[in-house]
This record gives C-alpha cells, sequence and structure tokens, in this order.
C-alpha cells in the first residue's frame, strides 16, 4: 500500500519536475518543424522508419487548418505556399508536442532513477532519457533533410490536381472562350491589318469610354 502511494507520489513530483521545454532535447540538423513532427510519431507509437509517419504529418495538417474556414485565402495558400504552410504547421505541431510530451515520458523513465533529484537534475534526466531514445528512433529513417518540405510538396500535389478535377469542367469552359477570342483577333488582325494587341486596347479603350 506505501509503496503504491510512494509511485503515485513520485510520479506527481515528476510531473511537476518536467518544464515547459516543448521539444526537450533536439537533434540540430533538423529545422523544428521537422523535430516536432518525429517527436510526435515518436509519442503516439509510430515504429521507427514507418510510412505511418506520414498519417502524423497530414494529422497535423489537418488541425491547423480547422483554424481557418473552408474559404479562407489563408487555407487556401496554406497549401500553395511552404512559407505559409510553416506558419500554420509548426505552431500546431509544438501545440501537439506540449500534449503529448509530459505523458509519454512518464511511460518511458525509472521511477527508482528519480529518487533524490531535485528539480534541475530531474529535467536534466529527462531530456537525456529523451535525447537518447529520439537519436534511436530516428535513425530508422535514412534521411531526415528537408523531409518537411517533402511531405508539403506531396500534399500541395494532390492538392492541385484535387482543384483540376473538381473545376475541370469550368476551367475547360474559359480555355475554350479564350480560345475563341484568340482565334477571332488573329482572324480580324488580318483583314483590318491591325494586331491582336491593338485590338485589345482598342476594345478596352471603347469599354472604359462607355463605362463613363
Amino acid at each position: 500500500m506505501n509503496t503504491s502511494f510512494d509511485i503515485n507520489s513520485k510520479k506527481s513530483q515528476m510531473q511537476a519536475t518536467i518544464t515547459s521545454d516543448i521539444l526537450g532535447s533536439e537533434v540540430e540538423a533538423f529545422d523544428i518543424g521537422t523535430n516536432a513532427l518525429f517527436k510526435i510519431a515518436l509519442y503516439v507509437g509510430v515504429p521507427s522508419g514507418s510510412s505511418d509517419v506520414d498519417d502524423v504529418f497530414l494529422d497535423i495538417l489537418k488541425k491547423s487548418l480547422t483554424q481557418s474556414s473552408k474559404i479562407s485565402y489563408q487555407r487556401f495558400f496554406t497549401l500553395l505556399s511552404f512559407h505559409y504552410f510553416k506558419k500554420r504547421f509548426v505552431p500546431q505541431a509544438i501545440c501537439e508536442v506540449k500534449l503529448l510530451r509530459t505523458g509519454w515520458l512518464l511511460t518511458q523513465c525509472n521511477v527508482a532513477d528519480l529518487s533524490g533529484l531535485d528539480s534541475k537534475a530531474a529535467q536534466h534526466y529527462f531530456n537525456t532519457l529523451e535525447q537518447k531514445v529520439f537519436v534511436d528512433y530516428i535513425a530508422g529513417w535514412s534521411s531526415l533533410n528537408n523531409w518537411l518540405e517533402l511531405e508539403f510538396q506531396k500534399v500541395r500535389k494532390k492538392f492541385l490536381f484535387s482543384l483540376l478535377k473538381k473545376y475541370s469542367n469550368f476551367i475547360l469552359f474559359w480555355c475554350l472562350i479564350l480560345l475563341a477570342i484568340f482565334i477571332g483577333l488573329h482572324i480580324t488582325s488580318k483583314e483590318n491589318s491591325l494586331t491582336m494587341w491593338e485590338q485589345i486596347q482598342g476594345w478596352f479603350g471603347f469599354i472604359t469610354q462607355r463605362l463613363h
């Protein structure tokens, strides 16, 4: 009974000693987004070297996108621009690390090792433990350089294909209209000795005069 109480008491102390150092010991060669992504994959139990890390990436991305409406320009540019993507993805990933890190550390540590440690020593213990496990974990992938950008490029390609598929009829309609205008201008340019650009300028001039 006392042993159980001591363990629970020690766990409470452990939770208090884990600071807000959200990413713990990072791998310096990685950017903060890549570190956060693979920390989350580690915390949720994705096997080292597994392609399931793609699912973790998509889950974080979806959560970051839900913060804006479906028609928001920010949502649109997030899926097209890596700069906008990072501005939304990284804060969400850091938030996920905050939620998962403490619980994961509690499952990995040995309560007996913390006996007699003060707050600073306990924090050093947790950081050392996390760094060791994390370095071994990421060794399962051959290369993680630019991983975040590569994941983004895959998502962007799928997004662009989905847009083309969804609005294919609309795009085809306007392409046909533009083609018809081009052919018409080409024919009339031969008849009235005006270039296509001169005809377009004339149209704009006529329209602006009518509007005024």
